[in-house]
């Protein structure tokens, strides 16, 4: 975690939504999306490059790539897709990583993490993705799927949660994008879409390339 990531976080959040038409996302995110301003992606390119080597032992390599998405959680929990009712992995990579800039307070929910109780997976990379996902498979044919339809926020029959992370104003929280993770989104959450006053954040995706 960095805090205090940027010196005027409030100049950062009317830069991001000044002159944006925020989308649904085409994956799996819940809600809308659209692309941070250049300049803070530039600034936080630096910044990962020098924690990648310094605190996650990768290799930075000459030209790494940064995807940067502003975000808000818009999807009733009633709406959700499966996938969407249980922790999941950014990319099975392990020398890549996932940032969440908390441009809101904690009143909005923070991140979790979680193990996999049945495959005691805290993260899944490429050598586990076939044997999780068919694990997965068979434990929602013999459980049936989560139900009510509902953000994951705490722990369940098939996960437990490991480490929560609460939002902070103006914090950053950095991990391998093969983490198990979801944000907390809780059930009584008022689905605030108003940037100024919900849970507006900066999702990215530092590639190493490796």
């Amino acid at each position: 975690m960095i805090e205090n990531f940027v010196s005027d976080a409030d100049a950062l959040r009317e830069l991001a939504v000044s002159g944006v038409r925020p989308a649904p996302d085409s994956g799996l995110y819940p809600g809308m999306r659209a692309p941070a301003p250049a300049v803070y992606r530039a600034a936080l390119l630096a910044t990962l490059s020098r924690l990648a080597r310094e605190v996650f032992d990768i290799d930075t390599p000459a030209r790494p790539t940064l995807e940067s998405y502003c975000s808000m959680v818009a999807t009733p929990p009633q709406k959700l897709l499966p996938a969407q009712r249980i922790p999941h992995f950014d990319m099975p990579k392990q020398s890549d990583l996932a940032v969440m800039h908390y441009l809101c307070d904690e009143r909005h929910g923070g991140t979790s993490f979680y193990r996999h109780r049945s495959s005691g997976y805290e993260y899944v990379d490429e050598q586990r993705m076939p044997g999780y996902f068919k694990t997965l498979e068979d434990e929602a044919a013999s459980q049936g799927l989560p139900e009510p339809a509902a953000y994951i926020c705490g722990d369940t029959a098939l996960f437990e949660r490991v480490h929560s992370v609460a939002a902070r104003w103006n914090r950053l929280l950095v991990y391998r994008t093969s983490s198990l993770h979801s944000g907390d989104i809780r059930p009584d959450y008022d689905f605030d879409m108003n940037p100024m006053t919900g849970r507006f954040t900066i999702a990215s995706f530092w590639r190493s390339g490796l």
